[in-house]
Parts: structure tokens; sequence; C-alpha cells
């Protein structure tokens, strides 16, 4: 699946927990690790969903619904058959 797909399929996951403001928290860590939003690679969607997964997901998931949520954003990064997310 490509970059785009992921990061687009991670924002309307997030929507449906924090609707609107999910843009801006995942804006926030794309700056976070100093990525362009125009030209994201898979080690920068994998830096991001690691900082979701520390300090964004915990405050409405907890801890294990952060690292559930985080391994499944990292199930669609390593997809390479062209699916849609789940």
């Amino acid at each position: 699946m490509d970059v785009r797909t992921v990061y687009e399929s991670i924002l309307d996951d997030m929507r449906g927990i924090w609707g609107e403001l999910a843009v801006f928290m995942l804006r926030k860590r794309v700056q976070d690790v100093d990525a362009d939003p125009d030209a994201l690679t898979r080690d920068d969607l994998l830096k991001i969903i690691k900082l979701l997964q520390d300090k964004t997901l915990p405050s409405t998931l907890g801890p294990e619904g952060a690292n559930r949520k985080a391994a499944l954003y990292r199930s669609w990064v390593q997809r390479d058959d062209g699916a849609a997310p789940a």
C-alpha cells in the first residue's frame, strides 16, 4: 500500500476518535519527525506511528488500546499487496 494511502487511512481512523482535531494531531506528529507531509516515506510513517503510540493514542485509548492501534497502523505500512486497510 502506498505511503499516502496509509497516511490518509490513519487520519480517517483518528477522525473516528477525535473528529476534525485529528488533522491537527497528525500534522503535529509529522512536524515532530521533521517530515515533509507531501513526500512522506515509510520510515517517516513508522516514526509518526511510534509517536502516536507513545504520546497521542494513550490519552484516549489507554496504553493497551494505543499499542493495538499502533500495531494496526504498522500493519498497513508493511503491506505490500496493494490492498486497502481493513
